[in-house]
């Protein structure tokens, strides 16, 4: 699995530099290129630890003293909030990333936990946090929308489209994640690329596009 924490300027650059990324970003919105900029900007400048749990990037001193303690310390995922408290002021979870990305690009965005995504019925997601589900049918994704397994979410950044003869939807996501490829603090948020979109943490359960991205979406009454 290719991993890399890739600076904003670069990242941005290597869209503009190839062309059927360069076709395909000339289709997107406003929005979706603000999504973009901002999981760019955070990729670049968030030395931020996966922290479950944890909901804010605080200032550089923050970051470091999180990052010390969990090297110092050594606790799992799940654990690191407890062993270092001093992580509230900054971590971020899978779904506290989300969050963050989706308000600073302007977007309402009411916290949701990845079980709520999974679990809630279509309706609610839609009026209560303008979120579309699109079932799992990953030819209807597009950027900015939101993949959802079991107990952890990602945001699409770019779907590629199978190759001849296959079925497989690859594509590169950004998102907040302690897994096994992360060796060290400050890590916690990636970018991924080529991945198998309907089997990345297992199958996929839920594809949920805000109101916002899609031009044909009116609110319900």
């Amino acid at each position: 699995m290719f991993i890399t924490k890739m600076l904003a300027s670069i990242g941005l650059l290597s869209i503009a530099a190839s062309a059927p990324m360069a076709a395909t970003k000339s289709k997107l919105t406003e929005v979706q290129k603000m999504l973009l900029r901002v999981a760019a900007n955070l990729l670049d400048e968030a030395v931020v630890s996966y922290v479950y749990g944890g909901y804010q990037v605080g200032d550089s001193d923050d970051c470091a003293q999180c990052n010390r303690c969990l090297e110092a310390k050594s606790p799992e995922p799940k654990k690191r909030l407890g062993a270092c408290p001093v992580c509230q002021k900054c971590s971020l979870d899978c779904s506290h990333f989300t969050e963050l990305v989706f308000r600073r690009a302007g977007l309402q965005y009411p916290y949701l936990a990845t079980q709520s995504m999974v679990t809630l019925d279509a309706v609610t997601l839609q009026r209560k946090y303008e979120l579309l589900d699109l079932g799992t049918q990953l030819d209807r994704s597009s950027t900015g929308d939101l993949l959802v397994y079991d107990g952890h979410v990602v945001i699409l950044e770019r779907r590629r489209e199978p190759q001849p003869g296959q079925a497989i939807f690859r594509g590169d996501i950004v998102h907040a994640t302690g897994g096994k490829d992360i060796r060290n603090p400050g890590e916690g948020i990636q970018r991924e690329r080529f991945i198998d979109l309907a089997h990345f943490r297992g199958p996929i359960r839920r594809i949920l596009r805000h109101a916002r991205l899609d031009a044909n979406f009116q609110k319900p009454r």
